[in-house]
């Protein structure tokens, strides 16, 4: 009887879990959930269980930070940037067309694509 109520238990953690978690990433506090799951009448010690679940889940990456560039992400825009600064700055230098004043851009482009393929270096040692 007993395997039968933990059997038929195991589903709704796992649907409260995976709902939860969702509502997390979204940002819902964890006293919110917490508040929500005892107006559900929850047991305290599986609302304790959930709780515990979604933070597992989340300090295993499961949650993705906001704003934050992957280093993927950041050495891609760097070679971007080195591409079409490098390409500026060659134009320029054999009169292909005149960017007059504005050379730097050409430069600056170079320097910060360099610069974004260094922080995506630091960005890789930090995620591994």
């Amino acid at each position: 009887m007993l395997f039968t109520q933990i059997k038929m238990m195991e589903p709704d953690f796992k649907k409260l879990v995976d709902l939860y978690f969702q509502k997390k990433a979204e940002g819902m506090d964890f006293s919110q959930i917490r508040k929500k799951l005892i107006d559900q009448n929850i047991p305290e010690a599986m609302i304790k269980d959930i709780i515990e679940e979604i933070d597992r889940r989340i300090l295993g990456g499961g949650v993705k930070t906001k704003g934050r560039l992957k280093a993927k992400q950041l050495r891609w825009i760097g070679w971007i940037l080195m591409l079409i600064g490098g390409f500026l700055t060659f134009a320029n230098y054999f009169h292909f067309f005149d960017i007059k004043g504005y050379s730097l851009f050409a430069y600056g482009s170079v320097i910060v694509g360099y610069l974004l393929l260094i922080a995506a270096r630091k960005a890789q040692k930090k995620e591994s």
